[in-house]
């Protein structure tokens, strides 16, 4: 075997761990002027979006744990961005609702998107390329996943 298939440069998890740090650290100086966090950004794209959703599916499409999310969604709550609210159908379940403040915050941030493009000099085709891409390898990624959990 190749001594070099073992370097750090040479690993796509080291690339995609790298650029996605860098991502973040991209968005935080931006996102700091909304007073929200980057994790707290994605579930508020969600919220604007759908308006309303389950919890669970809101930790499904966001792909964190709910552990993970709920001190997300308490932060959010507590800026009044948005409430949680027992399902009347189901007292189990909780659904995650934008409030109005958390609408204006959405006018406020149609920027964001167009910021992070013209700060990496990304024009419509490469950004569309680049989430082509993007898909193309989470999807490989999933399957194989699944491959091996059998």
């Amino acid at each position: 075997m190749n001594d070099q298939a073992l370097l750090l440069e040479n690993q796509i998890c080291f690339r995609l761990y790298k650029t996605s740090r860098a991502m973040i650290r991209l968005y935080q100086p931006i996102l700091e002027a909304f007073d929200i966090t980057y994790p707290q950004y994605l579930t508020m794209l969600v919220l604007w979006e759908k308006e309303s959703i389950d919890f669970k599916e809101l930790s499904r499409k966001l792909e964190l744990k709910t552990g993970t999310l709920t001190p997300i969604l308490q932060k959010l709550e507590v800026a009044g961005y948005l409430e949680r609210i027992k399902n009347e159908k189901d007292n189990r379940k909780i659904n995650v609702t934008i409030t109005e403040k958390g609408k204006k915050l959405k006018e406020k941030a149609l920027s964001i998107p167009m910021s992070i493009s013209e700060c990496i000099g990304l024009n419509i085709e490469s950004y569309t390329r680049y989430v082509e891409i993007l898909d193309e390898l989470g999807a490989l990624l999933s399957q194989a996943e699944k491959e091996l959990r059998g």
